[in-house]
Formats: C-alpha cells, sequence, structure tokens
C-alpha cells in the first residue's frame, strides 16, 4: 500500500451486531490508483542535407537539316503515253501532264478594230429666243387724270 495515501472509510461490509452491548466492528476499505504518464526529452537529433554539384560535359551532338528546292522547268512537248515519277541522283522528278485538243485549223488575225476617243472643243455662237418680263406700275389722280410711273419704280 502507497504511505502517501489516506485509507478512506466506507459503510461497513458486516451487518452490525444487533445488541446495543456488543462491540462495532468496522472495515475500512482502500483504494489505490495509478496514475502513468510520459515525457519527451530531447536525447539526440539527426540533420540530413542533400549537397547537389554541377559539372558541364561536352557532348557531340550530329545535327541534321534538310531543305527543299522547288523549281518548276516547262517541257511542253507531246509524248506517247505517261511516265511514273522518277529519282535522278537526289532529285525526285514528277511529270505534269495536260491534254490539249490539236486542231487543222489555223487562226488567222483578219483585222482589227481600233477605237480612239478624242476631245475637242470649239467656240460657236446659236441664236436663242429669250422671254423676260418686267412689272410697269402707274398711277393717276382721279377719274381722267393721266397716268404716271409709280414712285416706287
Amino acid at each position: 500500500m502507497d504511505p502517501d495515501r489516506k485509507p478512506t472509510e466506507s459503510s461497513p461490509t458486516a451487518p452490525a451486531p444487533a445488541s446495543p452491548e456488543a462491540p462495532e466492528a468496522r472495515v475500512v476499505a482502500v483504494q489505490e490508483r495509478l496514475a502513468v504518464d510520459t515525457h519527451t526529452a530531447e536525447t539526440g537529433a539527426v540533420r540530413i542535407r542533400k549537397l547537389v554539384s554541377e559539372e558541364v560535359h561536352s557532348v557531340p551532338v550530329r545535327l541534321c537539316s534538310q531543305s527543299v528546292e522547288v523549281r518548276r522547268v516547262p517541257v511542253n512537248q507531246p509524248v506517247e503515253q505517261q511516265s511514273e515519277p522518277r529519282w535522278e541522283g537526289d532529285t525526285l522528278i514528277i511529270p505534269v501532264y495536260e491534254y490539249v485538243p490539236v486542231v487543222t485549223t489555223k487562226l488567222i488575225l483578219k483585222e482589227e478594230v481600233h477605237v480612239t476617243t478624242r476631245a475637242t472643243e470649239t467656240d460657236s455662237v446659236h441664236e436663242v429666243q429669250l422671254k423676260s418680263e418686267k412689272i410697269v406700275v402707274e398711277r393717276r389722280d382721279g377719274a381722267d387724270g393721266p397716268w404716271r410711273p409709280d414712285a416706287e419704280d
């Protein structure tokens, strides 16, 4: 039993004697409690580092590039049959064909019509009849007086 703990009293486990003259019996009950606890204490440490080094190395690399030259070569010659594309050295030759009608008539230039526009200016006099109207206002004094031009003209 833990010496720091005090016993606690509890109710008797045996029934009390029926007679008042009999001595009283008491039973002491003890309860123990255990408390478990942990605490963290540093006992050491670990450090992890990563060292990176860089080195320059020369690496030989072969680079290839291609360019294409396209030329159109006019031939304009009649052929008996079509041929497939062909290689001559590093050049691929692709023939292009066209059917052309052949007629035995000939085209002849018979005449040309030339149309030329010229601008000319001439002075001329035309007689034109023009009309003009004018208003004349006259007044007279009295019933038999002479007519006179109005002063507003």
